[in-house]
């Protein structure tokens, strides 16, 4: 049995993430419906309510990946699988495509429901 008088020495690589982790949360958050609502009738086809599928993000990042024509690159991705699909897709595809699409955008962020009342603003720190 070990009793340890002082909190051990964190690692550098725990340093860094609570770093980051402290730096995600003083920027503004806004809600991203990672299926987007412009083909809210398309999702229900497939058994997927887009306002349950929410991830809270970077305003900043939101605004970056919809700059732009019909919703932005993240809309437009979303017109690619969809023509590489003809529609087939399942449910599960669907999934896979968003998941791929999290990682190639960068997104990091709060899995939520679009109704869920979340604080998005910065936290105030506790100095």
């Amino acid at each position: 049995m070990v009793f340890r008088w002082y909190p051990r020495e964190r690692l550098p690589s725990e340093v860094r993430r609570q770093q980051a982790m402290e730096e995600w949360a003083r920027r503004p958050k806004e809600k991203h419906h990672l299926f987007p609502q412009q083909y809210t009738a398309y999702f229900l086809s497939k058994g997927i309510n887009v306002h349950d599928y929410v991830m809270a993000i970077d305003k900043d990042l939101h605004s970056r990946i919809h700059r732009g024509p019909d919703g932005g690159p993240w809309n437009g991705e979303w017109r690619m699988f969809f023509s590489r699909t003809y529609g087939r897709a399942t449910k599960p595809q669907h999934f896979e495509q968003a998941s791929k699409m999290i990682q190639q955008f960068g997104l990091f962020g709060l899995t939520t429901t679009y109704w869920q009342s979340i604080e998005l603003g910065p936290f105030p720190r506790d100095d």
